[in-house]
């Protein structure tokens, strides 16, 4: 193809023409420009590199993570002739992508690495395109244009690269505060001398009478015990929030954070996503391994516009789990309906487990029940986000009364909420 360097020579040559209808002698010179012009693009086209000339590979860190920069990068190798090029990148259309548009001049036998990043406004599987390539010839006056076939599908998690604090592993704590809590459901660690302050019920008798000087016993939290996480994927979860994600979104990335802290603490983990129907269930298990599992159940989880069936969910989580357990809910609480149906079914899960209702609550909500009105539209708009705070805080309220822990909290707020809760029930031994 013609290159718009060639467009501008062929018009000037165009040009040149117009002097030769005043003077017909010159009219042989203006042909011979034109012709000249013509070979020299028809030249040029000949010596475009072929699509053999350049050897390319996409280079990235799977799986990506969702809402957050992901670095893509471009190797590129050069064969004997030297390359310039333009180049377009294919990444999905459902990302935002910047610099995956350039130019490159690569040198004989050069190689050279173009580096771009992506923002995957979703998560699970995605397509990346062919690698599309312009070469152009010495020049400038003609370019050939091919693809190179780097087209693959990735997988997109979510990003909890930011909850590294709250992912930590647990690690001892020296001084007396370790002593100081002593709980039931707390396994024996060691024993050290007495110190001013310590709980007074760690004191070990028999060892402070062996050794003649006070001795307490150091505890830590149980490990082996349960974690269910419950994941509602019907519509209460399916409202899209300021920040483009929706609410389903940021329960997956509190889901998951809690899964790693648990794993991390020798705990057992599963899962169990639902819906209008039970979508899928992931049994318990320990240790690193099973944070694999339950991100590969949790990447591509959905909303989806339907009731969800918490009867259904909740009896298949009863014929999988006698032991008991902590059970995270992730809903939510606006709709009186369903928060009755919830409360009856966690009130019964509650005698056998540990409930904790994880809500995610809706900022836009409490912005528009806090907002003064300038007009009637937006008074019936505060008195409707009114009514909807009332009834979540009431539903929250007979949650509590009934025994079930309940975190409802603003959605960037989640992570941190439900990670807390988890590393409170351990420290109080209260499965």
């Amino acid at each position: 193809m013609p290159t718009p360097r060639a467009a501008l020579v062929l018009a000037i040559a165009a040009a040149a023409a117009l002097p030769a209808i005043a003077r017909p002698e010159i009219l042989r010179w203006v042909v011979a420009l034109d012709l000249l012009v013509g070979v020299a693009v028809a030249v040029d086209w000949l010596r475009t590199p072929r699509p053999g000339a350049l050897r390319s590979r996409r280079v990235m860190r799977e799986p990506l993570s969702a809402f957050a920069s992901n670095a893509i990068a471009l190797e590129l190798e050069a064969g004997p002739a030297p390359l310039r090029l333009e180049l377009a990148d294919g990444p999905p259309a459902s990302f935002a992508s910047r610099g995956h548009r350039a130019t490159a001049r690569i040198p004989p036998h050069g190689s050279l690495r173009i580096g771009y990043e992506v923002v995957p406004r979703e998560r699970g599987r995605h397509r990346f395109a062919d690698l599309h390539v312009r070469a152009f010839g010495t020049w400038g006056l003609a370019a050939r244009q091919w693809w190179i076939p780097l087209a693959r599908e990735v997988r997109v998690y979510p990003d909890l690269r930011g909850f590294g604090t709250l992912l930590a592993p647990l690690s001892p704590e020296p001084g007396p505060s370790r002593a100081r809590g002593h709980h039931e459901g707390r396994e024996f660690a060691s024993l050290r001398p007495y110190a001013p302050g310590d709980d007074l019920r760690a004191v070990d008798w028999k060892a402070t009478a062996r050794r003649g000087s006070p001795i307490v016993r150091e505890t830590e939290p149980e490990r082996n015990q349960i974690l269910w996480l419950l994941l509602d994927c019907g519509r209460h979860l399916s409202a899209r929030l300021p920040d483009g994600r929706t609410k389903l979104d940021h329960a997956v990335d509190a889901a998951l954070a809690l899964a790693r802290t648990a794993a991390r603490r020798g705990d057992q983990v599963g899962a169990l996503l639902f819906g209008a129907e039970v979508q899928r269930l992931v049994p318990p298990g320990r240790g690193a391994s099973q944070v694999g599992p339950i991100a590969e159940a949790l990447f591509e989880a959905r909303p989806r516009v339907e009731e969800s069936d918490y009867p259904a969910a909740f009896d298949a989580l009863a014929a999988r789990q006698r032991r008991r357990a902590l059970v995270v809910i992730f809903t939510d609480l606006a709709d009186p309906d369903t928060s009755a149906l919830l409360l009856a079914r966690t009130a019964l899960l509650e005698r056998r487990h540990l409930a904790l209702v994880a809500a995610v609550a809706d900022s836009v909500v409490a912005d528009q029940a806090r907002a003064a009105p300038r007009n009637e539209a937006e008074a019936y708009a505060r008195l409707a986000a009114e009514r909807i705070l009332a009834e979540r805080e009431l539903a929250g309220a007979r949650l509590a009364a009934a025994g079930v822990q309940v975190a409802s909290v603003p959605a960037k707020e989640l992570v941190a909420a439900v990670v807390g809760r988890y590393l409170a029930i351990k420290e109080e031994g209260r499965l």
